[in-house]
């Protein structure tokens, strides 16, 4: 679709308004990239992870999908370039470039697109659905918008100062530490996540932009004024926006105007009550409540760090208007719980002593216990794991947290064998067609991701792990000492976790039991150990004939171009993974491999007959070619093999 937009430019100047606009439907970041493009999905790539797995090839500095930012500037080339000519924008139209705006994370770029419809005559025109769309992409209110970044996207107390409401708390003490706070870790970061793209030249989080409350009044305003028919996907946006601002009292406010919720009390004190509640909804009404609702309701006071509120919301919503709470309601929470008991966030609620802001150190652990447990049964995935594993092991739960890693060994399997399982079919069709149908490739790529973040994801469990297996060190101060392993976790579950994660692990592990320090370094033979590069971009890589699912060389098979060929044959099988035990792929014969690209091409039995005839001449061409040039015939056998290799290697790449 990208090439379209490059080579036919004058076409799309000439298509009808209706073509036009389905055109740019078709690559809609939403509805077409999201949904059936992006073999990403709802994973979050975090620093760590676009530095040190091949995840960080799919985003840019920011963290934003190259996907979307790539694509954007030719759309909005296309689109602006026929209204230059007088072909007028739809509504439609600019639905979509703001869906655009708010994928590149860009607010200030959804506001001239949402003011270039006064210049295109389209201002009256808007509907309820247009407000909701520029809600969202002006203050990123979609998970897509913040690209699932939710660590960048909590509130913080430094970023309440010039909210009346919040001026008691503040002394000048201690805004001056959380500014001092705020500027160390800026100071200290070499990404750029979180912040604003269209700021090359200076530093500007987007939540220090979305903080002020006038820019969401006027809009919501302005939409209710016209007497527009609100809808419940626009209310939610407007609630998370307001949730931005961290006055959660507008968000109350707007809870109470369209569905009669009323909160009095408060929470600290132990009267809150929370009550009504509107249900005069007729059938099919764009107001009627949804789990949207109660997914907004989590985000709003997630995002805030009030925990207990959102629950007490959540479970009276979900009585009144019988919805049942979902899974990724309690997902959400669960990472919020996580963000929010992180040492600097809590230092931060601690220092202004905000009520309801700061949460008990077990607050995940409560939320896990809950959403797993009758009546709501969720199902944890990866990903939650991931947050459960990372919280127990910086909260000292060492055994829990490795008897969890060896639980979910089995899902690491898997994604191995789903890889094994599709390669030939993927290297198949390369070979065969130079490129595979747009499902398949789809299919491998996604597959390929989630192999790499849950390598990802288990080597930073170790390297979390084996930094707080430490022996007790008593120093003065208030710092605790760090952990000292028991009797049964330096003789039974260190030993089973390095056999089931060998390709997992450093290639020298060492760590401290109470009679010394274990420390070993594992042998030639062994299985290959986990090898990361920082900024695995630059890393030349080399590519293999084998099946190789080593994280340094899991993507060569079909974005590598680079080669190396001076390697000899045992370097080669090693090269290839052959002697991976832990991950245990099936090493694809040369053979056998070109028996299957030869029946994807097509060649039959009579065809195999001549080239096996054809076989036995080389072989007395070898003979000669040997004495001819002075070798050994076993010297040109290993060349002839090689130059065989590498043929069969053009034809995989």
């Amino acid at each position: 679709m990208p090439s379209y937009f490059k080579e036919n430019k004058l076409e799309i100047l000439q298509l009808p308004p209706t073509a036009f606009s389905e055109l740019l439907r078709s690559v809609d970041p939403i509805e077409a990239i999201q949904k059936d493009q992006d073999p990403l999905g709802d994973i979050w790539v975090d620093p760590a992870m676009a530095d040190w797995s091949p995840l960080g090839a799919l985003v840019n500095n920011y963290g934003v999908r190259k996907r979307n930012t790539e694509l954007y500037p030719l759309v909005h080339e296309a689109a602006f370039r026929r209204f230059r000519a007088g072909s007028p924008l739809l509504l439609s139209d600019y639905k979509v470039l703001l869906r655009y705006a708010g994928s590149i994370s860009d607010p200030l770029l959804a506001r001239k697109i949402w003011f270039h419809m006064n210049v295109s005559e389209k201002m009256w025109e808007r509907q309820t659905d247009l407000y909701a769309e520029f809600l969202k992409a002006r203050f990123l209110t979609e998970p897509l918008y913040t690209q699932n970044n939710r660590h960048d996207f909590r509130v913080k107390p430094v970023n309440l100062f010039p909210e009346k409401r919040f001026l008691p708390y503040f002394t000048p003490d201690n805004l001056s530490q959380l500014r001092q706070m705020n500027f160390d870790e800026t100071n200290k970061r070499l990404d750029r996540f979180g912040q604003n793209p269209g700021a090359e030249h200076k530093v500007e989080y987007l939540m220090r932009m979305l903080r002020r409350r006038s820019p969401v009044d006027l809009v919501f305003g302005t939409a209710r004024n016209r007497l527009h028919l609100l809808s419940e996907e626009f209310v939610c946006a407007a609630l998370i926006a307001y949730a931005r601002t961290g006055v959660m009292e507008d968000v109350q406010s707007v809870l109470y105007f369209n569905y009669k919720i009323d909160v009095s009390g408060s929470i600290e004190t132990g009267n809150l009550s929370i009550t009504g509640g509107r249900r005069d909804f007729l059938p099919g009404s764009p107001m009627a409540p949804t789990t949207r609702l109660l997914q907004t309701i989590a985000t709003c006071y997630g995002s805030n760090g009030m925990i207990a509120m959102a629950c007490k919301m959540l479970d009276h919503v979900s009585a009144v208007y019988r919805l049942p709470i979902p899974s990724s309601v309690w997902f959400e929470l669960l990472e919020w719980a996580y963000i929010h008991t992180s040492p600097r966030a809590a230092k931060e609620w601690k220092i202004v002593s905000i009520p309801g802001r700061r949460l008990h150190r077990n607050a995940v652990q409560l939320i896990w216990d809950t959403m797993t447990s009758p009546p709501y049964n969720a199902t944890p995935g990866f990903p939650q794991y991931k947050i459960y594993v990372e919280w127990l092991i910086k909260n000292n739960k060492i055994e829990r947290a490795m008897q969890i890693m060896l639980d979910l060994e089995p899902l690491y399997r898997k994604r191995v064998e789903e890889l094994q399982s599709l390669y030939p079919f993927h290297a198949l069709d390369q070979a065969a067609f130079n490129h595979s149908p747009a499902h398949d490739t789809l299919l491998w790529e996604k597959s390929l991701l989630r192999k790499d973040y849950v390598v990802h994801t288990f080597a930073k469990w170790f390297s979390l792990l084996f930094k707080r297996i430490k022996s007790p060190v008593h120093l003065p101060g208030p710092k605790p000492p760090k952990i000292f392993p028991s009797h049964d976790i330096s003789t039974r579950l260190i030993p089973q976790l390095i056999h089931a994660f060998q390709g997992l692990l450093p290639d020298t592990i060492h760590y401290e039991i109470p009679t010394g320090v274990i420390r070993f370094k594992r042998g030639v033979g062994a299985a290959q150990g986990f090898r990361a590069e920082k900024r695995w971009t630059e890393v030349k890589k080399a590519a293999v004939v084998s099946m190789d699912l080593r994280p340094e060389t899991a993507r060569g098979f079909n974005r590598l171009r680079e080669h190396s060929f001076d390697l000899t044959g045992e370097e080669l099988q090693r090269a290839a993974g052959e002697t991976v035990e832990t991950l245990r792929p099936r090493a694809v014969d040369r053979e056998g491999l070109e028996e299957l690209v030869e029946e994807i091409l097509g060649m039959d039995e009579m065809a195999r007959e001549e080239r096996e005839e054809g076989q036995l001449e080389a072989d007395g061409d070898v003979m000669d070619l040997a004495r001819r040039r002075g070798r050994t015939v076993e010297e040109e056998v290993k060349r002839a093999e090689r130059k065989r290799a590498e043929k069969v290697l053009r034809l995989l790449t």
